[in-house]
Parts: structure tokens; sequence; C-alpha cells
């Protein structure tokens, strides 16, 4: 299972301080240097989309579908899924960052989200993509526009699902026109939800895990 989790403030790579060349007009000096601070934030951030720096500097990678349609099928990659496991410190459960190396579901969580147990057994997260087709229709009024995933948090030891402490922050990627992320549990509900259309995204809060979608009016 593919994937990475990174630290609250961790950064994949170091980037070296911009450089201004000698003789450049001022107003000319102060653009270039931010122009190259903004490149190297892109840098950093990609492909964790949650951050949003590059919209509008790079195109957007192909979407990654579970099913496909069939017009897009002779050339779709397959999405991919991702994993941590996640121990538990003076603190409780550290934050951290979930994130598919696609960059189409992100999961992260705050410190202290987990709640832990008191035998210590360590936490294991998953990101899985699912084709939303193999779940219960959408809500009336809407219909799924991209994978769903499931995200989930297991206690290790006893492969038993580990409750919430405090809200996680999901970020899904969509491939057309979805603006509203959902969430099921006994049905599915239409969770607030933040859009990002420059760079095809959805963010939401959530209070439990299960398997959440993407889907269009």
């Amino acid at each position: 299972m593919r994937g990475r989790a990174r630290g609250a403030g961790g950064t994949p790579a170091a980037v070296e301080s911009a450089r201004v060349p000698p003789g450049l007009p001022r107003t000319l000096a102060w653009g270039a240097a931010a122009a190259a601070v903004y490149v190297a934030a892109v840098l950093l951030s990609w492909p964790a989309p949650v951050r949003l720096l590059y919209d509008g500097l790079v195109p957007l990678p192909p979407y990654h579908w579970e099913h496909p349609p069939a017009a897009l099928a002779h050339d779709n990659q397959p999405p991919d899924s991702a994993e941590a496991v996640l121990g538990f410190g003076p603190q409780g459960s550290p934050a951290v960052e979930v994130t598919t190396d696609d960059g189409q579901a992100i999961a992260t969580f705050p410190a202290g989200a987990i709640a832990p147990r008191t035998d210590g057994s360590p936490v294991r997260v998953t990101v899985v993509p699912m084709d939303p087709a193999s779940l219960p229709a959408a809500p009336p009024g809407s219909r799924f526009d991209g994978n769903a995933y499931r995200i989930d948090a297991r206690y290790v030891d006893s492969n038993t699902a580990a409750p919430l402490l405090r809200p996680v922050t999901v970020v899904l990627r969509y491939p057309v026109h979805a603006r509203r992320m959902l969430r099921r549990d006994a049905q599915w509900t239409v969770l607030p939800t933040t859009v990002f259309t420059a760079s095809q995204q959805l963010l939401a809060a959530t209070d439990r895990l299960g398997d959440f979608g993407t889907a269009a009016p």
C-alpha cells in the first residue's frame, strides 16, 4: 500500500534560500525573490494539494479512477492508497497527515485526535480508494463524481476501530464537477464542504471516519 505520512510542520525536502542577481533593479529584485520563494513552496508542497500553492502554476495530473468511464479506461492509472502506523506519546496521538502518493486523498489528524488504549496499542490509519458503485446510491439530487475513499483507524493489537477525540480534515480531489463531500454512516451525509475549483478539491472536517465520496449536484 503506497502513500506517506507527514508530521506536523514536516516537509519532504529542503530548499536553498532564493538569491537575487547583483545589479538587478530593486523592484525587479523583490519580484524575482518572491517568485523564487513561491516556486520553492510549490515544490515543497507537491503533490500534497491541501496546501493549494500550485493552483494555476502547474497543470493538474490526470485523475486516477478506481472504475474509469469507458472513454478514459485505456490510459487510466489506478488510484493510490495510503497507510500510517501511529504510536502514542504523553500528549496522545501525534499530528499527522496521511496522503496518497497521487495526492487525491489526504486525511489530516491533529495532535490528540485518536483515543489511546490502556494497553498502549498503536493505531494503523488507512486510506483506500473504492468504486462508489459498490456503495449505496448517493443522496437524492446528487451523483458521485470520482472515487470514494474508505478512511479507517484501527488499533494494531486488536484490529478494533479507534474512536476520534478531535475532528479530522479530509481533502479529496474530484475529476469534473463535484461540489459536496459525502460521508457514509448508516446513510450518506453531506458534510459542510469547502470547494477549491482551481485544484479540483473538496475539503471537509469530520468527527468520525468511514467512507467518503465526492458528489456533483
